[in-house]
């Protein structure tokens, strides 16, 4: 292009820049001079004091540095698939969701698909799960969350069960150091009162994770004791605790229908066979 077609078309920053530096048209000392015949600072022509703050800040020393700037933040905004517009306010519904899909939070809450949290029930696992979701976290941070409290809950479940097994052990010491001469007799007591009532061992587990380990040996020892064959068969009943026939009917009913009891009984177990034994006999009158 000539220069008398430039600047009969005037200039402007885009048609500067678009210029090869051999074809730009030279500035007339005129355009440049300021009042006094003098060039005009490139600060000089914003007549704004805030953008002429910004522009001194900036360091920008005249219009090739600034079109430049211009330039790399419009490639930089346009071609950076990875920017996301935040929020403009906590009000800002679709900007919080444009962020947290960014983020990596899934469809729903079903999405995560960490299952059931260790300790859970699933009613809770499935609220956890939705309250993920409503946070907007990310379905990678959500299973690192989830692998979290399952570490941790397996932690304390081992350090409990490693506790109660210590204190368990503790009592049957006690028990024994004060029993004395009678341990080996309140023991059997114990285990008979025990059998009385046909409790399975997970039943006890669950007696004894709730009394602990010697209140829930004396409890039954003295159950034991109070249901002695002695009273049974000869139906003294001197305040003890003391079962009817009824009682003794129902209970030879349901060891009728436990198998495993059965067969202790057919491989000749003595506990079996005593109590079976006081069973008919209280049935019997």
């Amino acid at each position: 292009m000539s220069d008398a077609g430039m600047s009969d078309q005037g200039l402007s920053i885009e048609r500067v820049l678009d210029q090869p530096e051999e074809g730009r048209p030279p500035v007339s000392p005129e355009a440049e001079a300021g009042p006094g015949g003098g060039p005009i600072a490139f600060l000089d022509h914003f007549s704004d004091e805030e953008t002429r703050g910004y522009m001194a800040r900036k360091g920008f020393k005249d219009v090739q540095a600034l079109g430049a700037s211009f330039a790399s933040l419009e490639r930089m905004m346009s071609s950076d698939s990875r920017r996301v517009m935040l929020p403009t306010g906590d009000d800002d519904a679709e900007g919080y969701e444009r962020v947290f899909t960014a983020l990596g939070r899934p469809q729903s809450a079903e999405d995560y698909g960490f299952g059931e949290l260790a300790g859970a029930d699933a009613d809770f696992s499935r609220q956890a799960a939705e309250w993920l979701h409503e946070a907007g976290v990310g379905k990678g941070r959500a299973g690192v969350l989830a692998e979290k409290w399952n570490a941790y809950v397996a932690e304390r479940a081992s350090a409990e069960e490693a506790a109660f097994e210590a204190q368990s052990r503790s009592d049957w010491i006690d028990l024994q150091r004060d029993w004395g001469p009678k341990f080996a007799e309140n023991t059997e007591q114990f285990r008979r009162g025990a059998l009385s009532f046909g409790l399975d061992r997970q039943e006890m587990a669950a007696i004894e994770a709730g009394l602990g380990t010697r209140r829930t040996v004396e409890v039954f020892a003295r159950i034991g004791q109070a249901l002695g064959e002695d009273r049974f068969i000869e139906g003294e009943g001197r305040g003890g605790f003391g079962m009817s026939r009824e009682q003794a009917e129902s209970r030879i009913a349901s060891l009728r229908r436990d198998q495993a009891w059965q067969a202790r009984w057919m491989a000749g177990g003595a506990d079996e066979k005593a109590e079976w034994s006081r069973l008919t006999k209280i049935a019997g009158g």
